[in-house]
């Protein structure tokens, strides 16, 4: 038997942002908004997010993103919103059932690989890849994008149709591991609705949900203020912007919906998740506290906690590597991460995975390297070596910028819902440096009682989410 353990404790987590060795106020100062971007919203609420990029050269990335994904469903709809977003292609008002294909095909598209979508607790995005960023490409891809925000058909008999294909991929994600964090998720956060609103759904309401009851997730969620359109690549922003105005400028002006409550709470006294299945292959434990989200870093102060974490995290991870390395742990990996899923939670971990059958050995070190780190922090030359490493990192960003891919542009590491981005690589780099030449890290020789809090990663490695599928693969 497989085991997978999750204590879940109220110690704050060693990965923390702490308080300065000396007094002094953290900047209120605002991280200025990328200057390569072009940003506005139309008067019906949509905003719109465009970056000229020539890599790679005449193509343009078009994402539109909702903010709303299965944390919006109810009890009787789990699973509506990817349900929704395979709707999508099945009939628009510019694109009758069977057409969007031969559409894409006749732009030089392939399903799949130069158009997706996924789904995720807080979101739906639709992608679209466009082979040129001349007007008339352009205007043909944010044609069917506005389709999809503002004019889906939703016929009765295409719902039907898709409900099939929904089933089949519910079973086919389900393997071990999907069949472990589904378990996770539901006890994870029990007082809240987390577990109960993976994106994929569960079979009887999929089975279930009629056309009302997309007509009226569809009316209450897609609406333009609650949208926003992200383009990417060699074009012309100033038209672009103009063609976004024509193809979404009729939406209808309403006010932005609230989301659902989702009532994850602090962590609060210990308990254990055990979750087992038989054809896992390894051991895997995890040490998780929860918390209400931060929010994003949009001041130099805030930013400065951010590099904190870093350093707490990437440390750790470097000490933990020493350790397997020289044979002195009983796991074989170990990481120590924060997540934030925006306006839900911030979760701390430290996880480690190993042979089948030492999870007790492996939770024994594992925390007992947590509580070296708490008590005693790291040592000089541990902090050193971070803050050689996160600079090294800034540097190659920076060598990489030119290079870089509309597609990694836009899946760089900050969700759409905080707000337009504030990374600024050759900037960002000159902050670092200064950073951590003129300010003291309070990440060694610490009392146990010095407060602790956390930033990035988390577990699961990644929040569940549908979609994204393979070219060839059905929609």
């Amino acid at each position: 038997m497989r085991v997978f353990l999750i204590p879940v404790l109220t110690a704050a987590l060693l990965l923390t942002s702490l308080a300065p060795a000396r007094a002094a106020s953290p900047s209120d100062e605002k991280l200025p908004v990328d200057p390569a971007l072009v940003m506005g919203t139309l008067p019906n609420g949509l905003s719109y997010i465009i970056r000229q990029h020539k890599n790679p050269e005449g193509r343009v990335a078009i994402w539109l993103h909702v903010s709303s994904g299965s944390l919006n469903e109810t009890e009787s709809t789990r699973g509506l919103a990817h349900y929704l977003e395979h709707m999508a292609f099945n009939g628009t008002a510019n694109f009758p059932p069977g057409a969007v294909i031969p559409f894409f095909q006749s732009l030089g598209l392939s399903f799949g690989r130069d158009q997706n979508a996924f789904t995720g607790f807080d979101q739906t995005t639709y992608q679209l890849a466009l082979p040129s960023g001349s007007r008339e490409s352009v205007e043909k891809g944010m044609l069917y994008m506005s389709d999809v925000a503002l004019r889906m058909s939703l016929f009765p008999a295409e719902i039907d149709n898709e409900r099939q294909i929904i089933l089949e991929e519910k079973r086919a994600r389900s393997s071990a591991q999907q069949r472990v964090q589904d378990q996770i998720f539901e006890r994870l956060a029990p007082e809240s609705t987390l577990g109960r609103r993976l994106p994929i759904g569960i079979e009887s309401t999929i089975k279930s949900v009629g056309p009302d009851d997309f007509r009226d997730y569809y009316s209450h969620w897609y609406v333009p203020s609650n949208m926003t359109v992200i383009v990417v690549g060699d074009t012309d922003p100033v038209m672009v912007a103009d063609v976004i105005q024509k193809e979404f400028g009729g939406g209808r002006t309403e006010p932005r919906p609230a989301d659902r409550p989702v009532g994850v709470k602090s962590t609060v006294g210990q308990r254990a998740i055990v979750v087992t299945d038989p054809e896992l292959t390894r051991s895997e434990v995890s040490i998780v506290r929860l918390e209400p989200p931060r929010g994003p870093a949009l001041t130099v102060g805030q930013k400065r906690r951010e590099l904190v974490e870093s350093i707490g995290t990437w440390t750790f991870r470097r000490r933990m590597s020493a350790e397997i390395a020289a044979g002195h742990a009983a796991f074989l990996d170990a990481d120590a991460s924060i997540q934030e899923w925006p306006g839900t939670l911030r979760m701390f971990t430290v996880e480690a995975s190993g042979r089948p059958g030492t999870w007790r050995a492996m939770i024994k070190d594992l925390g007992t390297e947590l509580q070296r780190a708490r008590l005693h922090g790291f040592s000089e030359r541990e902090l050193a070596d971070a803050r050689t490493a996160i600079i090294a990192d800034a540097e190659e960003s920076v060598r990489r910028e030119a290079t870089r891919t509309a597609r990694e542009v836009l899946r760089q590491p900050r969700p759409v819902s905080e707000g337009p981005a504030r990374h600024h690589r050759p900037r960002d780099l000159g902050r670092l440096r200064r950073q951590l030449r003129s300010h003291p890290y309070p990440l060694h020789r610490r009392a146990a009682s010095q407060r602790r809090s956390a930033h990035r990663g988390g577990l699961p490695r990644s929040r569940p989410r549908c979609g994204e599928r393979e070219a060839g693969q059905a929609s």
